[in-house]
């Protein structure tokens, strides 16, 4: 009887790395909209001077900028892309879907289409790279249909994903 009330009450005891890694509804809305929504603050990322390394990991190579002396910046490989923060590669066949997500694709980032922010909500810091769908929303109606990976930058935070319609 007390393993069994043992094992309970260790499933009712929340995981808080989980709970604290999935990013809120502001912070999503914010990366989609590409632009900080209260009480949201966003700092853009400037993608101006790219630096190109064909080896920047074996079997990666990386398109990057550096942002506060952090590479920031998109890495392509045959077993699929990955978003480059801090000297890390996350790759986005990992990404988390987010509930709201309608697209099974998770779509490669162009480093110098996309928009790249670090975005903050209280002590929650996420990367924010935000872009239409390949051929979709560059021009027209299609403009309001955006993906997002969202990073947390905590040493071993989630890479999420999720699209949607922004007005």
């Amino acid at each position: 009887m007390r393993l069994l009330l043992f094992s309970l009450s260790l499933l009712s005891i929340p995981d808080p790395v989980s709970a604290a890694a999935v990013p809120s509804e502001n912070l999503i809305k914010s990366c989609l909209h590409a632009k900080a929504l209260p009480p949201i603050s966003q700092l853009e990322i400037e993608t101006t001077e790219i630096f190109f390394q064909p080896d920047y990991r074996p079997g990666y190579s990386t398109e990057y900028v550096v942002f506060r002396g952090k590479e920031v910046g998109y890495a392509t490989s045959r077993r699929g892309g990955a978003i480059l923060y801090d000297g890390r590669l996350h790759l986005i066949r990992r990404a988390t879907t987010l509930a709201l997500t309608r697209s099974r694709q998770k779509p490669e980032v162009r480093l110098e289409l996309a928009g790249w922010s670090l975005i903050r909500e209280g002590r929650d810091e996420y990367l924010c790279v935000v872009d239409h769908f390949d051929g979709l929303g560059r021009s027209g109606s299609f403009q309001k249909v955006r993906y997002a990976y969202l990073l947390n930058t905590r040493k071993n935070g989630g890479l999420f994903f999720v699209d949607g319609l922004v007005d």
